[in-house]
């Protein structure tokens, strides 16, 4: 397998620029991480609907008088989540709580896409000027990631928008998984750009994208979603025990005979529920698996994939656990976001683990 380098162009060896690009991509990573964490909070504190409004610019600046409070709070009274469950239980004080959390939300997404635009703009000088030149397959996947960047900002708004019906208490679950789901690609997009960065950008073959580390990450990230649409429900707080639901192992009201069955996996929060613990388990086992046969087979691995491999073995085991004790205590906001940051973890360890098993078969 050939690697692209260009260490006899222009200026400079392969690794020209590459301790600025690594913390370019990584430090953008790291942004994404913290603001699925922060999103996380924001769900958990029931906080999304607090901004009914979007005002790029305007908004980077919080309300700065009391009138501008009591207009937003107004707002707020509008939607079926107040009206249903918040009516003459939340007053000024408890507004500005929920608020600063999606306030928050928005401030850190304003971030990622800054902090990642200035580093595509210094890349693109560097390279015009003829630097870096063992990086110039960056540039098209960089833009990529902005777009989608971009992107995510329009989503998050998208599914805001879907609570301000007032027939609803929360925001739609398919456009909250989507959320989840476009935030969780870009986060494993910039990890994976910054490992193909550092070991060498390795061309593309079959054999280095469909295998068992991709299975893996297919599978993880198919289980995320699942859990996507259990926080979408609120589907967490009913059967808070384990293994069983209701004392079975399928919960009697599996079939919601209000939802036709293509829908009920994605809106019976007892269905949801039912299918994350599935997901989970099955993932759990089969990357328990697949790490033993990796270290089972150290001889014809690298030292990098074996520590990957033990990586992932930890902390999937962990992450298994930390999804039983989450629910069997209700989903308190503490635990439910340390248990989405260990799926990201979870995520980030099995990309290392991809890219250094790629490495291997690309000598």
């Amino acid at each position: 397998m050939t690697t692209i380098s260009s260490a006899s162009q222009n200026h400079g060896g392969p690794n020209a620029g590459l301790s600025s690009i690594l913390i370019w991509l990584w430090g953008s990573a790291a942004l994404v991480f913290a603001m699925a964490i922060i999103g996380a909070v924001t769900r958990l504190t029931e906080s999304g609907l607090s901004i009914m409004e979007w005002n790029f610019f305007a908004g980077t600046f919080p309300p700065l008088s009391e009138p501008e409070w009591v207009r937003l709070f107004e707002m707020y009274k509008e939607t079926g989540e107040y009206q249903k469950q918040h009516l003459s239980a939340l007053d000024m004080g408890g507004f500005k709580q929920i608020f600063w959390w999606e306030y928050i939300h928005r401030l850190w997404g304003r971030l990622i896409g800054m902090a990642f635009l200035i580093g595509l703009i210094v890349f693109s000088v560097v390279r015009l000027r003829g630097g870096w030149s063992a990086h110039q397959w960056l540039l098209p996947h960089a833009i990529l990631g902005f777009v989608l960047i971009c992107f995510q900002g329009f989503l998050g708004w998208y599914m805001v928008s879907s609570g301000f019906d007032t027939d609803l208490v929360d925001v739609s679950a398919y456009r909250l998984a989507a959320h989840l789901g476009l935030a969780v690609v870009i986060f494993i997009y910039f990890v994976g750009l910054g490992i193909r960065a550092q070991l060498g950008a390795v061309a593309f073959s079959p054999r280095a994208f469909w295998n068992l580390p991709t299975l893996l990450l297919v599978l993880i990230f198919l289980t995320l979603l699942s859990g996507a649409f259990v926080a979408g429900l609120n589907a967490g707080l009913i059967y808070n025990e384990f293994p069983t639901m209701g004392g079975t192992l399928v919960p009697a009201d599996y079939q919601s005979a209000a939802l036709p069955w293509f829908r009920n996996p994605f809106e019976n929060p007892a269905a949801a529920q039912l299918h994350h613990r599935v997901f989970a388990s099955l993932a759990a086992l089969v990357v328990i698996g697949a790490a033993i046969a990796i270290l089972r087979a150290a001889a014809s691995r690298s030292r990098a994939v074996r520590t990957w491999a033990w990586a992932a073995l930890v902390v999937v085991v962990g992450q298994y656990l930390l999804g039983v004790v989450t629910l069997l205590y209700a989903v308190p906001i503490p635990l439910g976001a340390a248990h989405q940051s260990g799926a990201l973890t979870l995520l980030a360890t099995l990309t290392l683990l991809r890219a250094h098993n790629n490495q291997t078969l690309a000598r």
